[in-house]
């Protein structure tokens, strides 16, 4: 019997996605920063990752600074 691939969904698009291929964060504090094992987190697939306008959304969303997110997401896609 085959196990399936467990699915989740992008906090920008709404979309489900196989878990393995979203980028997962949370959110500690006041930064956001990449997912250690620990506390709560949300998942952004990579179309969301690429369109300017839903990460506009998104640093608007957690009063983040739009470099600094930007760099954490290019850090975490290469």
């Amino acid at each position: 019997m085959i196990k399936s691939q467990p699915t989740r969904m992008c906090i920008a698009c709404r979309s489900r996605h196989p878990q393995n291929t979203l980028i997962r964060l949370k959110q500690e504090g006041r930064e956001i920063v990449a997912f250690d094992g620990k506390g709560r987190s949300f998942y952004l697939c990579h179309e969301c990752v690429t369109d300017e306008k839903k990460i506009k959304a998104i640093v608007k969303r957690f009063k983040q600074d739009y470099e600094q997110f930007t760099k954490l997401l290019t850090k975490l896609t290469s």
